[in-house]
């Protein structure tokens, strides 16, 4: 388990944390969800489940039907049949502070292999690094991979809120009310898509273009530093 993880400030900018905001308060809302947060962090891959609120409740000096609405009424968190709940956000979270430890681990057990800094060599580097980004499809943001609103089927394949196709370099999806443009390269408003085109651009690109895995196989080790991987798994 990951010592410590960085919460995104964008998340709680979201219309999902903006309606228990206003029905909860500020303070009320974002104590919740932190109380939460810190509870899955210790459960078996991050899932909890109703039985263990009145814990928290007690805790929290606030009731166990209170949080348990805040769970199910928002959108902020998926919720099973058996009442086990899970927090795509903070799953994603997890996963990515993992992969990011085992990278760290990796490059220190490396370190002594590399070659010495040459001047030369790093512009070379950063040249091919480029080239070879745009050969695989599309100029990579400084932080690309899926967000919490975005999803990943079983296939390997990235897609948007609304279940569109996602290329792997595009930047994180911050916005539910946007989708993401296959001829335009950006996030951007539905009413702006030309559905005919983004097919015709969609029969194009290959199922390699929309799979994180090629960012991974792509880009550089210390551009790898880039991608995140938050989006929601079905």
């Amino acid at each position: 388990m990951p010592a410590s993880i960085r919460f995104d400030l964008w998340y709680f900018n979201t219309p999902e944390m903006d309606a228990l905001i206003e029905h909860e308060g500020a303070i009320a809302a974002q104590g919740a969800m932190l109380q939460l947060f810190r509870y899955l962090r210790l459960c078996h891959n991050a899932i909890g489940n109703r039985r263990s609120l009145s814990k928290i409740a007690r805790d929290s000096n606030c009731s166990e039907e209170w949080l348990w609405n805040i769970v199910t009424s928002y959108g902020l968190f998926i919720v099973e049949d058996d009442e086990s709940f899970f927090s795509p956000y903070l799953s994603g979270l997890l996963h990515a502070a993992s992969k990011s430890s085992s990278s760290r681990t990796g490059r220190h057990a490396q370190k002594r292999a590399r070659a010495p800094y040459n001047e030369d060599n790093h512009h070379k580097e950063d040249n091919d690094d480029k080239k070879e980004n745009k050969e695989k499809g599309g100029k990579v943001s400084d932080v690309i991979g899926p967000s919490a609103y975005e999803t990943i089927d079983r296939a390997g394949l990235r897609h948007g809120h609304r279940g569109e196709p996602v290329p792997w370099w595009a930047s994180p999806q911050t916005d539910i009310r946007c989708v993401w443009s296959l001829c335009r390269d950006c996030w951007t408003t539905p009413d702006s898509i030309n559905p005919k085109a983004e097919r015709q651009q969609r029969q194009q690109m290959t199922d390699r273009d929309f799979m994180m895995k090629t960012a991974w196989e792509t880009l550089s080790e210390d551009k790898q530093q880039s991608i995140q991987d938050h989006g929601r798994r079905i």
